[in-house]
This record gives C-alpha cells, sequence and structure tokens, in this order.
C-alpha cells in the first residue's frame, strides 16, 4: 500500500474508479470543474459517482462526459451502505439491503458493497454482506477503498463472496478531486453495460489496487448538501 494518489501515468489497460463522490453527497468538497479535472489526472477510464441520496451530480458529469461515467448513488440501508450502480432513479434511504438491491436490479444495475466490515463508517458487516450474497443479491463487493489503511475483509470471507457468484473492486471513495482513482481496478477493456462489467471484474487478469489516501477536506461555501436534492 501506498499513502499518495495514483496519477501521472498513463494506464497500460484501463482504470476504473467505481465508487467516488461529488459536492452533491453533502460530505464531499469535489466540485463539478474540479471532478472533470480530477479524472483527468488520474487517468481514469471509467468512473462511477455514487453520491449519497442523490445522482443529481452524477447525471450532471454525465452529460459532459458522457460514457466514461456510471451514474450510481450510495444509499443507507437497514445494515449498513449499499451502492446502485447504472442508475437512472434515486432510490430513498430506510430500505432494507434486500429491498434496495431489488430496487437497483429493478432499474437493471448492479448492486456494488462499499467498505463492508469497517466499523468505523455504516458499512453493512461481513455477516449481514454474506447473507445478501447467498441470497443472491450482491453483484460487486469492494476489497479496496482509499479511505482503509488495511482491508476490511478477511481472505475467508472474501473467498466465500466468490462463490456466491459476486465479483470484486478496489475503488477510491474519493471525496476530494486529487483522491480519484487513488484505489481502482484495472480491466482489459472497458464495459458496455451492467452485466458486461461485472463479467470484466470476474475476469482472472482484472487488478485491484488499494492504496490508503484520505486527505482533509478543504470545505467551500458552494457545497450542495445531498439532503436538498431528495
Amino acid at each position: 500500500m501506498s499513502n499518495s494518489p495514483r496519477v501521472g501515468s498513463k494506464p497500460t489497460n484501463h482504470s476504473i474508479d467505481l465508487h467516488t463522490h461529488t459536492m452533491y453527497s453533502g460530505d464531499s468538497s469535489t466540485t463539478v470543474e474540479e471532478y472533470l479535472q480530477g479524472i483527468s489526472e488520474a487517468n481514469l477510464s471509467l468512473a462511477a459517482i455514487t453520491d449519497h441520496l442523490t445522482i443529481q451530480g452524477a447525471v450532471a458529469i454525465k452529460n459532459i462526459l458522457g460514457e466514461k461515467i456510471v451514474v450510481g448513488q450510495e444509499i443507507r440501508v437497514k445494515e449498513g451502505e449499499i451502492v446502485g450502480l447504472y442508475l437512472f432513479e434515486r432510490i430513498p434511504p430506510g430500505l432494507t439491503g434486500k429491498m434496495a438491491a431489488q430496487a437497483i436490479r429493478a432499474q437493471g444495475g448492479l448492486v456494488y458493497i462499499p467498505h463492508p466490515g469497517d466499523k468505523n463508517r455504516a458499512s453493512m458487516s461481513q455477516t449481514s454482506l454474506l447473507t445478501l450474497a447467498h441470497d443472491g443479491y450482491v453483484d460487486v463487493v469492494e476489497v479496496g477503498n482509499s479511505k482503509l489503511d488495511r482491508p476490511s475483509l478477511s481472505s475467508t470471507v472474501v473467498a466465500e463472496v466468490l462463490t456466491t457468484g459476486a465479483a470484486l473492486a478496489s475503488s477510491s471513495d474519493a471525496h476530494v478531486p486529487e483522491a480519484l482513482g487513488s484505489s481502482h481496478t484495472v480491466v482489459s477493456t472497458l464495459p458496455s453495460c451492467a452485466a458486461d462489467l461485472k463479467r470484466l471484474l470476474q475476469d482472472p487478469g482484472t487488478t485491484y489496487v488499494h492504496n490508503h489516501f484520505d486527505p482533509v477536506r478543504k470545505w467551500k461555501a458552494k457545497i450542495v448538501p445531498s439532503q436538498l436534492n431528495c
């Protein structure tokens, strides 16, 4: 692991970051303009914007960058947090994990579990993760997150998750632009849809790069709390 972000070098394949935030999250300081610059400097081929409570920022940036952006949302559920990828409608908080997963799947999206087992955040426990995965409601599990100095899941749990058909990913959870891509996943080609992304993440040649990088967020007057966009 490293304490500095991965920027500046051109990726051999395609570096993707499936868990990032903008100022629309309310707890992030990244403006739209800063996000555009940050994603370029990080040499990311694809990024998912997964703001809390809203898809507004993701849609706005996708309108600028097109297929380089996956519209997502981080959702607070009874058991912790879940991310929906490839969404076109906002999902409300307060559901059970299964209900949120069903709502994500109803939009043709992927169910992504962020920072499971991290006791310092509203994370899904390893037990809840495995229950949801064995019920068939987990598509991707985050095994690397830049806010963590070490993986939050044991190798035993990761191995069991894989038996359910779920894929793995490493992502930055960036709340500031310089953290974009600090942790990322390297895939051989770019996905054309949700199912294609899951297939790529399951490919044996996929690699998961985890760097601990969580700089202090510098607050700005123009930050937009996500609850205003519900």
